[in-house]
């Protein structure tokens, strides 16, 4: 399944050429990823980026039910609000589906730190909480003078926090088996990014992973444009 989504801002500026030539540049680096189990993309979801479209798919794991859901998108946004945007836990809540969010350890908008967070989901079925540690590439950031990161976040065994609001919103759902993704960021000329997002995920309980995963695909183009949709707004953390 494949989905294309026309931008709100497209980047008119960024051919496929031009994306072409950036993507060959940064591939070294791609063996330094921090979230090995991304999915491949391909040529041509690269080119429907270059024209303005988020592409995004789903790939089938053998022996695990739950499928990995990517998008991908090119946005006329610098690489630094951008990634100010996918570490604001707050605007995060403020702006997708979760209704709860909190940092347990470490510091907001920096890594590493442990968030924990809280979905609604359909009244037919609990709603969904975990608790992930987030991380970043840190080869990446000084091997181009920050203009490759990548964001990497993975459940910890979603330990049920027991002080604090989080404990109170996790008497309200359960807990997901496990979840796992990534935002990796490219600044292509100073004025603009390729973002590429990926998210892995069993909910856990009475929901069947396969189609759960489906599901998500289908939401994963409206994450990455409400990032974007973020940082252009001026999100909560700085920008660097």
């Amino acid at each position: 399944m494949v989905l294309l989504l026309a931008l709100a801002s497209p980047a008119d500026a960024v051919t496929w050429e031009v994306l072409e030539a950036r993507l060959a540049e940064v591939a070294p680096l791609r063996e330094t990823r921090l979230a090995t189990a991304a999915p491949p993309i391909t040529v041509d979801e690269y080119k429907a980026a270059a024209n303005g479209e988020i592409p995004t798919n789903l790939v089938s794991v053998a022996d695990v039910a739950a499928k990995k859901a990517y998008g991908l998108a090119v946005f006329d946004v610098s690489v630094g609000k951008l990634w100010a945007a996918i570490n604001d836990d707050v605007g995060k809540v403020e702006r997708t589906r979760l209704s709860f969010g909190e940092v347990l350890a470490g510091k907001p908008c920096s890594t590493p730190r442990t968030v924990f967070q809280y979905l609604p989901t359909p009244i037919v079925v609990s709603d969904r909480w975990w608790v992930s540690d987030f991380a970043e590439n840190k080869a990446a950031w000084d091997a181009t003078g920050g203009r490759v990161r990548e964001l990497q976040w993975a459940s910890n065994g979603n330990p049920k926090p027991t002080t604090g609001k989080a404990a109170e919103w996790a008497e309200s759902g359960i807990a997901v088996a496990w979840t796992k993704g990534a935002w990796l960021l490219i600044d292509i000329d100073g004025s603009n990014t390729l973002v590429e997002y990926y998210t892995w995920s069993d909910p856990g309980g009475n929901l069947p992973a396969g189609p759960v995963s489906s599901f998500s695909s289908s939401g994963v183009a409206d994450t990455v444009q409400v990032m974007a949709d973020l940082a252009k707004a001026g999100p909560s953390c700085p920008i660097r």
